[in-house]
Parts: structure tokens; C-alpha cells; sequence
């Protein structure tokens, strides 16, 4: 079997063969590889697995798929309660709403049912709504060229005519618009098109790429670099190309790198589910409180802790992962920690530099209640909500008190969040903002 696939913070072996099954390992030089793609991926902090120890490594984080060769490993986030096949479904349902991917249920769960990995699952997502599109139409559009031509057309460009013309008089160096499919948005559509032949290991991806790069024959092939990212501007004719560049980007710039080591080729497209975690708990949030009269920030402005004396630059930034503000005012605070809450732990596994960062949002926002919000898991008795209460000491009581919650929430069926948040929010004390009045 050429896949291996783990769950977050799963150990592996590394040994003399590639093992899918049973004990599962890679070859030394599949790890040497592996240890490469930590060091090129700048947000790969601590690495993408770590060495437990001298032949054993243990996936961390980041969730989706790493190629080497013909091999691949794939972790999936680690959702209690769901098998890799729920698992799988979950992650892209929180892209979809994150990366604004336009992805549809029924089209994730007829994919994840396949058994396709998480890396195939997107190519064929990617591949599927790119020929929705061209059965459409390429959107053409009219680019300016310069070239010299046997007859005139458009502009004549005479400074140019007159130096690399002067001895052929019936050539003549012309400026024009022509109307083309070969624009800066089909050629990142190409060029992504023609990356992922390179890449896909499954033979229908491989057959409906073809077909695509066929179809796309009319626009030119650039590389990567030399993409013009800077020119794609989207308008009411092109504008339902905007999920397709999404996906693109991800494919194509920060979102993926490749990976050399010997003879093995690879590629990776991975995800980091504390940032995920973060950006899909925000989203919710803003569509779900909204409604309710709540201004939701997400990544809102920084605050510098401290000030230094001397210079009076603000030293130590913090940012809040989302804050909820009535009145123009900060009222709560979510923090978002993708680890794991433990009943058998000392004060449930929070980590004590958590707390510390809690305190300073409560006194430099000036807010009462500040929430550690964690994903639900079997480790912890009870339902999904508010976990624990602590009361700040030491604060400013004309202020009113100030509390940490201690919040986690259920990722098994995500229809269900905006709910929970709702709730987790009402039973921490929070009163409602004065509702938004909806139109008629």
C-alpha cells in the first residue's frame, strides 16, 4: 500500500521499508526527507513531525498530505467521536467556510466516501468546478501586445521603429489590444492544471486533468514564478472564478512547497489545524452573533503590553483571536487553543503561559470575560460548553469582576457550532448586545 495515513500527534516508525500497515514506518530517507520539508516550511514551527525518539517519529499539527515518490503519508485531524472518513468530511467543510472554496456537502461526501486522500479529494474538487466553468466558457478579455509585424496594426510604436526598423522598412514595431483566452487568470488556472499531472497519484484525476490541460490549449504555459498574481482583478464576468484562484493559491503559493532529498520527488499540501481551528471558530462566530447585536473582530488591532520608559515604543503586542465589541467598546474575548483538555490532568491540561495570556487581554482590553475556547473530546466528562469558571484575583472591582471560562466545543457535526457558541457565551454571564433588526 503507497499510503499511509495517520491521526494528529500518531507515532510512526522509522525502519527499513515503507509500512502502511500494522507497524507502520518509513525508510530512513523518506525521513531525512521529511525533516527537509520542516526546515523549507518557514510556518512549520517545531517541524512537521518530531522525533520521539531516535526511530520513532509522531505527527504534530499540521493535517493533509505529504508526497515522497510514489508514497505518501496523510494525517487527518484528530475530531473524537469521527472515523478518518468523518474526519476527513469535517476538515474540508472548515476550508470550505474559511477559504471561501464554494465546496458543496454532497460533493464532500461522495469524494471522502470514495476513499480518496485528503491531497485527491482537493484535486478532484479543483477539477470538477474547473470544467463546470469552462463548459461555461473561458473568459476572454483584450491584452495589450507589442510585436513587429509584416502589416501595421494598432499603434505604431515609433521610437522602437526607428531603431530596430531603420534597415527593414517593411517590418513595422506595433502596439494593439487583442481579444484572447490567454490572460493572466487562464494561465494560473493552466499552470495549476499542469502542476497537479505532475503531482496526482490517482488515475481519474490524472484522465480529467488531461482533458482540462487539452481544453486550456489556447493559453500559454508559465512557470510558477512567473505568474502575474498581481494583475487578476475579478469583475460580474469573471467573478465565479474567484473559489477556482482560491484553490490555485493554495496549490500554487504558500499553502505548498515541494521537497527534494536524493532521488525522492514529493509534494505536500498541508494545513495547520491550530490556525484552521482559529479561522473557522471566528467565522462562525461573526455569522452567528452578529444577528445578536455583536460587532465580531477577528484578529482585531494589537495592544502592546508594556511600554518602554526610555523610548516609549510598546514592547510585547497582543493580539485577540476574537473579540466581541457592543458599543464600540471590547466586551469578550476568545481565544482559540486546538489542544486537548484532560479531566485526569492538573487543572484539565491548561497550560499555565494560556492563563498568563488571558490575564493580560482581561486588564489591556479591559474586559470581564475572556474564554479559552477548546475543541471536545472524550477526555472530558460532560457535554460540550462551559467547562470551568475561574475568577481573576487582584483586579479592579469598580470594574466588576472578571473571569476566565474555560469553554470546549463539538466538532462532530458543525451545524451544531454556531449554537454552542451562542450558548457558551449566555452561560459565561455574557448578556446579549440589543439584536440587530432584520428587514422585512
Amino acid at each position: 500500500m503507497n499510503l499511509l495515513t495517520l491521526r494528529e500527534h500518531e507515532t510512526f516508525a522509522i525502519g527499513d521499508a515503507f509500512c502502511a500497515e500494522d507497524r507502520k514506518s518509513v525508510t530512513h530517507a523518506q525521513a531525512d526527507a521529511l525533516d527537509k520539508l520542516s526546515k523549507r516550511l518557514a510556518s512549520a514551527k517545531g517541524g512537521l513531525f518530531t522525533h520521539a525518539n531516535r526511530t520513532t517519529l509522531k505527527a504534530r499539527q499540521y493535517v493533509g498530505v505529504v508526497q515522497l515518490g510514489a508514497k505518501a503519508i496523510e494525517v487527518i485531524p484528530k475530531i473524537d467521536g469521527l472515523n478518518d472518513h468523518g474526519a476527513r468530511i469535517n476538515l474540508f467543510r472548515m476550508l470550505a467556510r474559511t477559504r471561501r472554496l464554494e465546496i458543496y456537502e454532497a460533493d464532500i461526501a461522495r469524494l471522502a466516501a470514495q476513499n480518496l486522500n485528503i491531497l485527491e479529494i482537493f484535486i478532484r474538487l479543483f477539477c470538477d468546478k474547473l470544467f463546470k466553468e469552462v463548459h461555461r466558457g473561458l473568459v476572454s478579455r483584450y491584452e495589450r501586445h507589442a510585436d513587429n509585424l509584416p502589416t501595421l496594426r494598432g499603434k505604431l510604436l515609433t521610437g522602437l521603429q526607428a531603431t530596430l526598423n531603420a534597415f527593414q522598412p517593411e517590418r513595422f514595431q506595433c502596439e494593439f489590444d487583442e481579444f484572447t483566452v490567454d490572460t493572466p487568470l487562464n494561465r494560473v488556472l493552466k499552470t495549476t492544471v499542469r502542476f497537479l499531472r505532475r503531482v496526482t497519484r490517482h488515475s481519474d484525476n490524472a484522465r480529467r486533468l488531461a482533458e482540462l490541460d487539452f481544453t486550456l490549449e489556447g493559453v500559454s504555459d508559465v512557470a510558477v514564478t512567473a505568474l502575474e498574481w498581481h494583475r487578476l482583478h475579478f469583475d460580474r464576468a469573471n467573478r465565479r472564478y474567484e473559489p477556482l484562484l482560491s484553490m490555485a493559491r493554495m496549490i500554487l503559493q504558500n499553502r505548498t512547497q515541494d521537497v527534494t532529498a536524493g532521488n525522492l520527488g514529493g509534494f505536500s499540501l498541508l494545513f495547520d489545524m491550530n490556525e484552521l481551528f482559529e479561522e473557522y471558530i471566528g467565522e462562525v462566530a461573526r455569522v452567528a452573533l452578529t444577528p445578536q447585536g455583536w460587532q465580531v473582530v477577528l484578529q482585531g488591532s494589537a495592544y502592546s503590553l508594556l511600554q518602554d520608559v526610555d523610548t516609549g515604543a510598546g514592547k510585547f503586542q497582543t493580539r485577540p483571536d476574537i473579540t466581541g465589541f457592543r458599543n464600540g467598546k471590547p466586551a469578550w474575548i476568545i481565544d482559540t487553543k486546538w489542544k486537548r483538555l484532560d479531566e485526569d490532568e492538573h487543572n484539565q491540561g491548561i497550560a499555565q503561559v494560556d492563563v498568563y495570556q488571558m490575564l493580560g487581554y482581561a486588564h489591556r482590553y479591559d474586559v470581564r470575560d475572556v474564554i479559552l475556547l477548546y475543541p471536545h473530546q472524550a477526555g472530558i466528562d460532560g457535554e460540550a460548553g462551559l467547562q470551568r469558571r475561574f475568577r481573576i484575583l487582584g483586579g479592579d472591582a469598580a470594574n466588576g469582576e472578571q473571569h476566565i471560562h474555560v469553554a470546549s466545543v463539538d466538532l462532530r457535526d458543525l451545524r451544531g457550532v454556531p449554537d454552542q457558541l451562542r450558548s457558551i457565551l449566555e452561560d459565561a454571564g455574557v448578556n446579549p448586545a440589543q439584536p440587530v433588526a432584520l428587514a422585512a
